[in-house]
């Protein structure tokens, strides 16, 4: 089963502030069209840069938290986040340990943030950790589940957090209190 992450937590005032001044933008641009045929030439420039900004803006916050996520089978695991560029495939044997942590109150709270994205409780990419570690992160929240393995540190709290933990533990490895 995929988990990701719902649109909903996606979207913040800054996603509809950030569309807004690019609508009011398109639409001065049209306007100006319309209405002064001797600038249409600045007005098709405005066009083209505020759908330009447009389109951008709703990738940043519509489509990447749509394309990331996490694929539980049996016997693997498989991350695909975007911004982070990670799209890697653990099978159960590369799984050393799995435990269940709070990141508000643990050394493995987010320090910063290495490439990703993050808004509100959405974190997604590689993070620094406060331990000094470095981690791919996939987390809509404070709890997640700790992922070791040879090649990195794994951080994984998607929404529908429950039934994740649930599959994780039936088709991989039992995750540690």
């Amino acid at each position: 089963m995929t988990y990701s992450v719902s649109l909903l937590h996606t979207i913040n005032p800054l996603f509809f502030a950030l569309l807004a001044v690019a609508g009011l933008l398109l639409w001065k641009a049209i306007y100006t069209f319309k209405t002064y045929p001797e600038l249409r030439g600045n007005a098709i420039k405005e066009m083209i840069i505020g759908g330009l900004v447009l389109t951008l803006i709703l990738g940043i916050f519509v489509v990447v938290p749509l394309v990331a996520g996490i694929t539980v089978k049996t016997s693997e695991l498989s991350l695909r986040l975007p911004t982070g560029f990670t799209f890697e495939t653990y099978p159960e044997a590369d799984i050393l340990s799995a435990k269940l942590v709070n990141l508000d109150q643990t050394e493995y709270t987010i320090a910063r943030k290495v490439v990703g994205t993050e808004t509100r409780d959405y974190r997604e990419g590689i993070f620094l950790l406060q331990n000094g570690t470095e981690a791919a992160v996939f987390v809509n929240g404070s709890t997640a589940i700790l992922v070791e393995t040879p090649n990195r540190i794994l951080l994984l709290g998607p929404t529908r957090f429950d039934k994740f933990l649930k599959s994780f533990e039936e088709k991989l490895i039992p995750v540690q209190p």
